[in-house]
């Protein structure tokens, strides 16, 4: 389809790209990945010709369309939300117009003869192919897209200048969904969209019949979407068959191998120095030193690995603990301009819980948290924190918090009690701060780096209780892992808004999601909830599908009923799988006691004290008697687990 040869590009005396050749195939999935300014977005410019390369070249099948979705500076022509997006069908709307004009020039009396029938020809001509391109199309798919982006039908005539520069990329990936090139190049496609267009997105990406080569921070939206993966580093490019995770233990075991073959060879080098040290006065070992060196000069010198240095960890630091009761919010009423945003909001933190709260982009989420964190004020209801509560709040609008004047060094300095300024240079560097980054003024900071400077700053405050708004967004993959673990260390309380579904997996316990101006409470780990928002979603398009007459009312029932099921199953089998492990797991540990208590018993020794015999042999029963009973146990769960497998 595209395939690019020995590509060079640089700028300046910044390497972009050092002899790359890559091989874009029919129906790919690929996930574009490295580290921020390595030159992800430029290579999908190079893809686009919007940029030339210094070297190689770039072969483009015939029939190849592209779709290119910038993380900004999107380019709209028309003025509405619907007339932009539905722009992608410029070629039914023309033949629409032409039939328009037509139909307006037939119903002029005047008109007789040969001109009449001439127009007739070409009002039907035009009918033809609008019927051949499926001319009716347009009005369904746009509303479809757009409301799977999660705009409102309300919204479809206003002015996409009203809308905020997220909701615009909405506009423009919507335009391009409809589009359907065959190569679809998506720079960072999550980063402003919530949960919900998240997984909808993730539903059309399945059916979409072409190649996909995202970038992306999200490793849920990775996992769910490509099959190979191309890591962008030093220049070059890495390619790996499989999803993130599959690239993920791939590449530590990569590392592993390398890390082996350099300090094996860092060991020959060694004793071949030595034997060169050793007799290089000797006139009958001159021919066997000179040799060796030239080994030495012509051996190809493994690299020791980057990621074979120490892993980076921080931890955030707690004040003395908070009373059971951490959050009570209690009938919580807000509005902007007269509009009511949520209304009778209740919700309850407890110490220790780790919480977090969903909901589609304009809920409230971010003014819920504002109101908690106490720089608003709601219409209605009350807050009240627990006994001992410190909290800390960080804001999506983290930067403009950061005195650009300052230099990095300078702005952690100005938040940092006396006896923490010691510890500022390490805690930058937990944050990927190193060495004369230290000095760098905030104003040249991406905006991922800022992210990291304000989470930085956090750690200086003791808390017991952090309440955060996207924490996650600008930064990597990897400070994402960082951040999680330093998280799930933290002894205090948590409340988090977040639409990434890695990050908050695992993380919470409990999810409040805010919908329709009401706080729907789900308790259980945020995989559980996501599963169930997913089935919502797939009955719900089946039943859209039904109101649309897609198919029949029948089918669509059937199906319904059909997937209710596998998911009924699917849920079993989970649990089942989870019992089985946990009766494992308890049966290996009682093994290994039986194993002890039988060593135990073959030493004489012990019968000489009567009352530890007696101990050991009854012990030795239990252990005996809840081994039987767990291997039992193991089989009557493994054939059920069978039976629900094979159904």
């Amino acid at each position: 389809m595209i395939r690019l040869n020995n590509i060079g590009l640089a700028f300046g005396s910044k390497t972009i790209l050092d002899n790359v050749s890559l091989h874009i195939r029919r129906n790919d999935r690929i996930g574009l990945i490295g580290p921020n300014g390595t030159g992800k977005s430029t290579l999908f410019k190079l893809i686009c010709k919007l940029i030339e390369p210094c070297e190689g070249n770039i072969i483009f099948a015939k029939d190849t369309s592209t779709g290119y979705l910038p993380q900004e500076g999107f380019v709209f022509k028309k003025t509405t939300i619907f007339e932009e997006a539905s722009s992608a069908f410029d070629d039914i709307l023309h033949i629409k117009s032409q039939i328009d004009k037509i139909h307006t020039q037939l119903e002029d009396a005047s008109l007789q003869g040969e001109d009449h029938l001439l127009l007739l020809d070409d009002y039907a001509h035009l009918q033809h192919q609008l019927e051949v391109i499926n001319g009716s199309k347009v009005e369904a798919e746009t509303g479809k897209v757009l409301k799977g982006m999660g705009f409102k039908e309300s919204d479809f005539e206003k002015s996409i200048s009203t809308f905020s520069g997220g909701w615009q990329m909405r506009v423009a990936l919507s335009r391009l969904l409809l589009q359907e090139p065959n190569l679809l190049l998506l720079d960072e496609p999550t980063n402003h969209l919530d949960i919900d267009s998240i997984l909808w997105l993730e539903e059309y990406l399945k059916e979409f019949n072409g190649s996909l080569i995202i970038i992306s921070h999200d490793r849920a939206f990775l996992d769910r979407n490509i099959t190979r993966v191309w890591e962008l580093e030093n220049g070059r490019i890495n390619e790996y068959y499989g999803n993130y995770s599959f690239y993920e233990a791939e590449k530590e075991n990569r590392i592993g191998l390398q890390t082996a073959r350099y300090i094996n060879q860092q060991k020959k080098i060694k004793e071949v120095e030595r034997f060169i040290e050793r007799f290089r006065a000797k006139n009958t070992k001159a021919s066997q030193v000179q040799s060796r060196i030239l080994m030495l000069e012509k051996m190809e010198k493994e690299e020791l690995p980057e990621n074979t240095t120490e892993a980076v960890k921080f931890k955030f630091r707690t004040s003395k603990q908070s009373g059971i009761n951490v959050l009570d919010v209690k009938n919580i009423s807000h509005k902007y301009d007269g509009n009511l945003i949520f209304h009778d909001i209740c919700l309850s933190i407890e110490r220790g819980e780790r919480v977090a709260l969903v909901g589609q982009n304009g809920s409230g989420k971010s003014t819920l948290l504002r109101i908690i964190a106490g720089l608003e004020q709601p219409h209605s209801g009350t807050i009240k924190t627990g006994h001992n509560v410190l909290y800390d709040y960080f804001a999506q609008e983290h930067a403009e918090k950061l005195n650009s004047n300052n230099t990095l060094l300078q702005e952690i300095e100005s938040v940092a009690p006396f006896h923490m300024i010691p510890h500022i240079r390490r805690i930058l560097g937990a944050f990927l701060f190193s060495g004369d980054d230290v000095f760098k003024p905030v104003s040249v900071l991406s905006g991922g780096e800022k992210s990291r400077l304000s989470l930085a700053k956090m750690l200086l405050k003791p808390t017991n209780f952090l309440i955060m708004d996207e924490p996650t967004n600008h930064i990597d993959i990897a400070t994402k892992k960082i951040l999680k673990n330093a998280l799930l260390d933290y002894d205090g309380s948590l409340l988090i808004v977040s639409h990434d579904r890695n990050f908050l997996d695992g993380l919470v316990s409990k999810v409040y999601e805010l919908r329709n101006g009401n706080i729907h409470v789900h308790l259980g780990s945020f995989g559980d909830f996501l599963e169930k928002k997913a089935a919502n979603l797939h009955i719900e398009t089946l039943e859209s599908n039904m109101n649309n007459s897609s198919i029949k009312p029948e089918e669509a029932g059937l199906q319904k009923q059909q997937y209710l099921l596998k998911k009924e199953q699917n849920a079993r089998k989970r649990k089942l799988t989870k019992e089985l492990q946990n009766v494992e797991e308890k049966t290996s540990l009682l093994e290994t006691q039986k194993k002890e208590l039988d060593r135990t018993l073959l030493d004489t020794s012990l019968y000489s004290d009567k009352e530890k015999s007696i101990e050991i042999n009854r012990q030795y029963k239990v252990v005996t008697q809840e081994l039987n009973s767990l291997y039992n146990k193991w089989e009557i769960i493994h054939a059920e687990l069978e039976s629900v497998s094979d159904n």
